[in-house]
């Protein structure tokens, strides 16, 4: 139990150092979401939602609730993520600092993974059948990804417009095309933690929706896509297998949805 009081402390103080980085004291402080650095409005929203998201997920931790377990899977994942594509996107800095990034890495790559195992051993989500458990890491993945939607809204960068059935999207278009799957997710989120039975219709039209999405990109093969071939594999997987991973699993259960 100390253990799990001790990771409730930490993830508290990095839900505060989260927030604190709206502030941008400092240029090169602001947060880093799936691999950028943001500023200015972007980086106020990305700390204000993963300080909340991370002081809930101490909170869990403190209180020993059962959310706390795909709160932890669904944040290892993320950091995982992260990190590799800082690593990936921006190599000169980590080339610059690669004694404090290979220690960094070491350390949030543990601490967040660390947390799995404790609380998988602490038996937190005993009272959870396993694809509860599942569906409630789904549900907390596509908020992160509802919240991804919303900054692309501000095209913090040349390549972070939204991309609308294979074309990337600018100006008024991607702010209310980033906007409107933000709010699908968050619903389509909502709908998934809490087991309802329209989780089954939005999950296979967003399913459907983002392999339409990546077919039509490679076919129209617009400017940005010759990534690297093995970011290519992984957001594959990764898009792929969510959508197509919670939409399969919601099926399977379909007739406990209330």
């Amino acid at each position: 139990m100390q253990i799990l009081r001790v990771l409730a402390v930490i993830f508290g103080l990095l839900a505060l150092s989260n927030i604190t980085k709206g502030l941008e004291l400092a240029g090169d402080h602001g947060f880093v979401f799936l691999g950028r650095r943001l500023s200015g409005n972007p980086n106020i929203i990305a700390g204000l939602a993963f300080g909340s998201y991370l002081a809930v997920y101490a909170e869990a931790l403190w209180r020993r609730r059962a959310y706390a377990l795909p709160m932890a899977i669904a944040y290892a994942g993320y950091v995982c993520v992260n990190m590799a594509l800082f690593t990936m996107r921006s190599p000169e800095l980590a080339a610059d600092s690669a004694l404090f990034g290979n220690a960094y890495i070491v350390v949030a790559a543990g601490t967040s993974l660390g947390a799995v195992a404790a609380v998988a051993r602490e038996g937190l989500a005993r009272d959870l059948a396993r694809y509860e458990m599942i569906l409630k890491t789904f549900a907390i993945l596509f908020g992160l990804m509802a919240v991804s939607n919303f900054l692309k809204g501000f095209e913090y960068s040349d390549i972070t417009g939204f991309v609308l059935f294979g074309a990337r999207t600018s100006g008024m278009t991607n702010i209310i095309a980033s906007c409107s799957f933000a709010v699908f997710l968050l619903v389509y989120a909502q709908a998934i933690w809490t087991e309802k039975r329209r989780a089954l219709p939005l999950g296979i039209a967003y399913a459907l929706y983002v392999v339409s999405n990546l077919v039509l990109w490679t076919i129209r093969n617009p400017e940005g896509a010759d990534n690297p071939l093995i970011y290519v594999i992984c957001y594959l997987l990764i898009a792929v297998g969510v959508s197509g991973g919670a939409a399969t699993l919601i099926y399977r259960i379909r007739e406990r949805l209330t």
